[in-house]
């Protein structure tokens, strides 16, 4: 199993996506059918960065608090600005993937504006109330998913997402490479190859 196995569909038919050697590929029962694939490195980096920057925002930590350790209107401040740069990130990230700014300029911005979400989470975080009782570490889903298993991974991707839907990929852009078929030579599997990367 793979951690979103079933969530990954093709935007054309609506079929879930089969995961086959490295590679998710629309696999249509119909002659001729749909044969749209996408790295599996690619679509798994992409969701797993939607899921985690959802995730980030849901805290795990005790429900009772003892008496507030900071003004109340300050902690809203701070989760405001915390709303407002999580937009930010959020449209950043989208502009990128529409091709609006270079690789380069998403990596500076997306870290800068990272590093100020994580600047002021610790800020809200000390103006958090004392807990009460034994000492709780206060985590996310986010930390917890490294090391987790597919399926505890697919169990939380779908608390989120309905689906992912692979959209062709533009003119000139080239996806997965194809497989060798059934009854193709060596030589000629070579020669398809170098043409499709071409």
């Amino acid at each position: 199993m793979y951690p979103f196995s079933g969530l990954i569909r093709c935007s054309d038919c609506g079929r879930a996506m089969v995961h086959r050697g490295g590679v998710y590929q629309c696999v249509q029962a119909t002659t001729g059918g749909c044969n749209r694939s996408i790295r599996s490195t690619d679509i798994e980096k992409l969701v797993e960065e939607a899921v985690l920057a959802a995730f980030e925002q849901i805290t795990l930590g005790p429900a009772r608090r003892a008496t507030p350790a900071a003004d109340p209107a300050a902690r809203v401040g701070l989760a405001t600005r915390l709303d407002i740069d999580r937009e930010r990130l959020a449209r950043l990230d989208d502009d990128h993937y529409d091709g609006l700014i270079d690789k380069a300029m998403w990596v500076h911005q997306r870290a800068r504006i990272a590093e100020r979400i994580e600047r002021t989470r610790r800020e809200y975080n000390a103006a958090l109330p004392e807990q009460a009782g034994p000492g709780i570490d206060v985590t996310t889903v986010a930390a917890e998913w490294v090391g987790r298993t597919p399926l505890w991974q697919y169990q939380a991707a779908s608390l989120i997402l309905e689906a992912v839907l692979v959209h062709a990929l533009p003119d000139g852009m080239n996806g997965a490479t194809p497989a060798r078929r059934r009854n193709e030579s060596v030589e000629a599997f070579h020669v398809r190859r170098a043409a499709y990367r071409a």
